[in-house]
């Protein structure tokens, strides 16, 4: 067994981690809560000079980095979420230190942070652990806003922060004095559950007009490309008749400008013996951002709103189209595949797909 099975345990998702526990775990890489034994460790990382290449001047020195851990310390105790150890999974050497920290000047805002050990960085794992910690936050820390700034010469930076779902909407210095460095700065976008008297013409318009271009980029909603939009509006006032009628809930990823830029929809009260269920329906994101982790981050921020909102729900469950690949995003995010049926769909004389049922329980335990 590795170090991280020995020395490190699981915690419930959404909930803080004990001191040394793990807090989330990508495909290489396990984030810990830190203890005042991660020292030597973060000296190490945080007083190499290759890795502060872009800000020399930045680099602390070891007396500050003992403060700094001391702050990292008291920022899980206080507010149950913070900078985290890195592990690298396979031989559970610490390899950096990456998290979530509520800004001094902003309380509501949560800064996206990484550091990586030089011999780690080039291999796109600043890029694996931002697309998780970003997708964790839209998910449980959903009254925060997850920021970031970046200096606008570190190329890397710039684009591990447009991977993780975070948009440049301007510029500010850092420390917010006045003589500070210009910083790129970012903001992720929201998912919101949508009020029944929300339910109106502009957003319906909206909802339509992203629908059909998921449509006819090739997404898996329901349509082949080129579908009509008579037969795609008739499918979408179906669901928003449900959502007025209480029987279905409306959520939507948008960009911090407001412009819609994904949707789902969790139908639920289906009465005895499944009033504990809800099933994802019609998730998309507009195809001009893909593979900039909207989809997880909508995911997540849906899931998160069905464990607020939907009190009465235990279950979720999910049936998607194969052969896009979508099995490994859904996996990702903590759903089990719980039936297949091969050939199950015909999108054409000649196209056969498998339908596949995906379920995982609210609260993001285990099934069974």
């Amino acid at each position: 067994m590795s170090a991280i099975d020995t020395d490190t345990k699981p915690h419930e998702p959404g909930e803080a981690p004990e001191p040394g526990d793990v807090w989330l775990t990508t495909e290489r890489v396990v984030l810990r809560r830190p203890v005042p034994g991660d020292l030597e460790d973060y000296v190490r990382l945080h007083t190499d000079p290759r890795t502060y290449a872009h800000a020399p001047s930045s680099m602390p020195s070891p007396e500050r980095c003992r403060e700094r851990l001391s702050d990292d310390l008291i920022d899980w105790e206080q507010d149950h979420v913070g900078y985290a150890a890195a592990l690298d999974r396979a031989s559970g050497q610490v390899i950096g230190w990456a998290g979530l920290r509520h800004k001094d000047s902003d309380h509501r805002a949560l800064n996206l942070y990484y550091r990586l050990a030089h011999d780690r960085l080039g291999g796109g794992l600043g890029r694996e652990i931002s697309r998780a910690l970003v997708a964790w936050a839209v998910e449980h820390r959903p009254q925060s806003l997850v920021t970031a700034m970046v200096d606008d010469v570190n190329a890397a930076s710039l684009r591990t922060a447009a991977s993780a779902g975070l948009v440049q909407v301007g510029v500010r210095r850092m420390g917010d004095e006045p003589d500070g460095k210009p910083m790129a700065y970012f903001e992720a976008p929201r998912v919101e559950a949508v009020p029944v008297a929300m339910l109106g013409e502009e957003l319906q318009e909206a909802a339509l007009g992203l629908w059909r271009e998921v449509n006819d980029s090739g997404g898996s909603v329901g349509f082949l490309p080129g579908a009509s939009r008579h037969a795609v509006a008739a499918v979408l006032d179906r669901h928003l008749e449900d959502a007025r009628e209480g029987r279905s809930m409306l959520c939507v990823l948008r960009h911090p400008d407001g412009h819609l830029r994904g949707l789902g929809f969790w139908q639920h009260s289906f009465g005895f013996p499944y009033e504990h269920v809800a099933r994802l329906e019609r998730l998309m994101v507009d195809p001009s951002v893909q593979r900039r982790n909207l989809g997880r981050i909508l995911l997540g921020g849906m899931v998160g709103i069905a464990r607020r909102e939907l009190p009465h729900v235990e279950l979720l469950r999910l049936d998607y189209r194969g052969g896009l690949g979508l099995r490994s995003f859904y996996a990702t995010a903590g759903w089990s595949e719980v039936g297949r049926l091969p050939r199950g769909l015909r999108l054409s004389a000649t196209d056969y797909r498998d339908d596949v049922a995906m379920a995982r329980r609210v609260d993001g335990q285990l099934l069974g």
